[in-house]
């Protein structure tokens, strides 16, 4: 495992305490969608890439408005995360557009750790529509580039939903 994953399951569990399916969402609940990873999935750091897999994504919205979107693989060993933070564009509610645009500010590749300032990146949510009624995630795309200790990182993550 490349050592700049950190792996901390707790952080995870403990977002998870009070989980709601994506299909409802009450404020400052985290909405949690299984699903199935894409293949594409990984990290790069300086060129050589680690796939990542994963069968879940946890989104919660902080006081300040920010939005972090954590993917990890719920039945693996490793407890490893891949992680990104920003801003929606636009309406602010979970699924109030179909298609919703998330800049990303930061990529965390673990929890609990010094998150990667992002030079570039975008998360792209897709919904059946608003989620406090009713409306579901169907997939999620999202990817990161940054620099950390003088390594080139980009984090890729794409999600569909069952």
């Amino acid at each position: 495992m490349n050592p700049l994953f950190a792996t901390l399951p707790g952080v995870l569990l403990m977002t998870m305490a009070l989980p709601i399916p994506a299909e409802a969402q009450i404020q400052g609940v985290p909405i949690i969608a299984k699903g199935v990873c894409d293949q594409k999935s990984g990290v790069t750091i300086d060129g050589t890439t680690s796939q990542f897999a994963c069968d879940i994504v946890v989104i919660t919205r902080t006081n300040r408005g920010t939005v972090l979107i954590q993917f990890t693989d719920k039945s693996g060993d490793d407890g490893r995360i891949l992680g990104f933070a920003g801003t929606i564009e636009g309406k602010q509610g979970f699924g109030a557009d179909k298609v919703q645009m998330m800049g990303v500010e930061r990529v965390y590749l673990g929890g609990g750790v010094q998150p990667i300032p992002a030079t570039k990146g975008s998360c792209i949510l897709t919904w059946t529509g608003l989620v406090r009624t009713g409306g579901k995630l169907k997939t999620i795309v999202c990817g990161g580039r940054g620099n950390a200790d003088g390594h080139d990182i980009t984090g890729m993550a794409i999600l569909t939903a069952r």
